[in-house]
């Protein structure tokens, strides 16, 4: 049952954020003819649009996740799923797990644009792609060997990872705890004062853990260590603050933890 709950939500929700992949597949086709036949104008006109879209597919990605999260659970349709034979904490999963896809997906191709963009913007105006790349790759000179570079995008990706499935957590605890009979009262900016009340508070914690507990992970020459003293990102040295990340994990399985007590016994379904 629990992997149709993910099929279904997947079907939902796929036409929406499918919209502006088709947009941004348009243009990118446009962009290639345009270099072909060195047609300037629709070269620009794409690369407008295909920036646009790139942005539009986080931001249409945020809304739905918010959108579809209110919808299924706590309007009309919320009576159908909590009638369905899962608890509420696999209804939570499969739309956390859908969720995760959908958003990291959009920074994926949101970031290959922009990159790609710049290259090709490149290309159009006689510069070596080479030279560009390696511009790119210039903060890497102090890093000593390919399978430290591998470390440090291997962190970079679960830090990533962790920071959206921490979004996720906050927006969804916000929708839930709106939904409860006595944030019902505040309408629909009560998702907006929750959301930004955890949001502070989370962050004022993990500012005060970091500067209290400072542990973090530094790349330099010698490759990667731990270190336990403040260190602040110099030439050639690269620090990951852990200590945040380890909060956010923490306070991420809280906020899922507590959405699920609400789903089961607090909320309102309108």
């Amino acid at each position: 049952m629990f992997g149709k709950l993910i099929k279904n939500e997947i079907k939902s929700t796929a036409h929406t954020i499918g919209l502006i992949y088709i947009v941004a597949a348009i243009a990118i086709g446009l962009m290639a003819m345009a270099y072909i036949f060195k047609i300037n104008w629709i070269s620009a006109a794409a690369t407008v649009v295909l920036a646009v879209a790139a942005g539009a597919a986080i931001l249409v990605t945020f809304f739905m996740v918010i959108v579809n999260f209110q919808k299924s659970l706590y309007s009309n349709q919320g009576y159908l799923s909590f009638t369905l034979p899962v608890t509420s904490g696999q209804l939570l999963a499969a739309k956390t797990i859908v969720s995760f896809m959908w958003m990291l997906i959009s920074y994926i191709v949101a970031i290959a644009v922009f990159v790609g963009i710049y290259l090709y913007a490149s290309a159009m105006v006689g510069d070596d792609v080479k030279a560009a790349a390696r511009v790119l790759m210039a903060f890497m000179e102090g890093i000593p060997s390919g399978a430290t570079i591998k470390k440090v995008f291997i962190f970079l990706a679960i830090y990533v990872f962790v920071l959206i499935v921490f979004l996720i957590a906050q927006l969804y605890f916000a929708i839930t705890l709106s939904n409860t009979r006595v944030m019902q009262k505040l309408g629909v900016f009560s998702i907006v004062i929750v959301f930004f009340a955890v949001f502070i508070v989370t962050t004022v914690i993990s500012v005060i853990l970091t500067k209290n507990i400072p542990l973090s992970i530094v790349v330099d020459k010698a490759g990667m260590s731990l270190s336990t003293t403040v260190s602040m990102n110099t030439e050639n040295v690269i620090s990951f603050g852990l200590t945040g990340l380890f909060f956010d994990i923490v306070a991420s399985v809280a906020l899922f933890v507590a959405t699920s007590m609400l789903m089961d016994s607090k909320v309102n379904i309108k």
